[in-house]
């Protein structure tokens, strides 16, 4: 059957793109995100949204969009969230997918440039661009640098997942492209992590070989307090993470050949879960923990923690040193922290 999307001479030469939406009650950030995702420069697209069974103006809101591009999926009771990612990925048409949080924003030029990048290197099965982050509580945008080692091109998967281990690539769901069939082979979303469920996916994508980078921010990545992540016990998240490191380390057996470069990304990404478990650590003591809660937690993540470098000092000291001070003082040093931050920020502050 002929792709509707595509006319007669397009449809052997530019793939189908899907542009995935999951949401749930999240109308008054869901509108944008559609107009936003319908703005592509590149035409060979559809948006698919898939309303969770959301009991607020959602279902209002999406029979007032009339647009050929837009598809909904209508879940009649709530699956949970994961459920409904995957939801996404088996109703999608593309040859490839993107998929974008109802908060989250995408650049008109995101698809253009993804797609650029695939005509490169045809089996290409992802292609990750840089992501800002706006911070809605501040309303503060921090706009991603460009990376310093790799430029816009096809590079290996391994060496792209490092830069962002090494935090020298910021980069989000709604700033990647997956190849839809790559995506569905690997299992799609795994609904058993309750966090980083996106990420194993995509961790476990960009480790079968040749990646595309777009060096430039494409997407903008929305942090507010009514993320579900954010609602996540400390326990979970980081049982999670975990677990993806041991599930990561054990594919880069299989995928990265050369036994030295295996075993210096099998430490890169443990030393990345570090980072993160002690700032998650910092901000479980910042919200009232004691001390006496914190270093149990500490003692379990032992084998995780003993791979901290001095390289990893500068970017962890702020965290070694809130979970060190009394409760009161931690208080102090997050107002102290958010100010600097805001100053830091306040020259490109406009949300984009």
């Amino acid at each position: 059957m002929k792709n509707p999307y595509l006319t007669s001479t397009e449809a052997t030469t530019d793939p189908l793109v899907t542009i995935a939406i999951p949401t749930f009650n999240r109308a008054s950030w869901l509108g944008d995100c559609i107009l936003a995702a319908l703005a592509q420069t590149y035409p060979h697209f559809e948006v698919v949204v898939s309303d969770n069974a959301s009991t607020d103006a959602t279902s209002e809101l999406l029979r007032g969009i009339s647009d050929p591009k837009l598809r909904v999926l209508t879940q009649k009771s709530n699956i949970g969230q994961i459920p409904n990612w995957n939801a996404c990925l088996a109703e999608a048409k593309g040859d490839y997918v993107v998929f974008v949080s109802d908060d989250d924003r995408i650049a008109p030029s995101l698809l253009e440039r993804c797609i650029a990048l695939v005509k490169r290197e045809g089996q290409v099965q992802v292609v990750v661009a840089l992501s800002d982050v706006y911070f809605a509580a501040q309303s503060v945008t921090w706009h991603a640098p460009h990376n310093r080692k790799l430029t816009t091109g096809i590079w290996d998967g391994a060496d792209i997942l490092e830069e962002y281990l090494e935090d020298r690539i910021s980069a989000a769901m709604c700033s990647m492209m997956f190849s839809t069939e790559g995506l569905r082979t690997e299992g799609g979303f795994p609904v058993d992590f309750t966090f980083a469920s996106d990420t194993i996916a995509w961790f476990s994508l960009i480790l079968n070989g040749r990646a595309g980078l777009v060096n430039r921010s494409c997407a903008t990545l929305c942090v507010h307090t009514a993320n579900l992540t954010s609602t996540l016990d400390l326990e979970t998240r980081l049982s999670c993470l975990r677990r993806l490191v041991d599930l990561i380390s054990e594919k880069a057996d299989h995928c990265i050949g050369n036994t030295q470069r295996r075993r210096d990304f099998q430490l890169t990404v443990r030393r990345y879960f570090a980072r993160y478990a002690i700032g998650a650590l910092a901000s479980y003591r910042r919200d009232g923990a004691d001390l006496s809660q914190v270093i149990p937690v500490m003692w379990q993540l032992r084998r995780y923690l003993r791979h901290i470098g001095l390289n990893d000092s500068k970017k962890i000291a702020r965290f070694v040193v809130i979970i060190a001070l009394p409760a009161a003082l931690t208080r102090w040093t997050r107002g102290i922290v958010r100010m600097r931050f805001l100053t830091k920020l306040s020259p490109t502050s406009e949300p984009s």
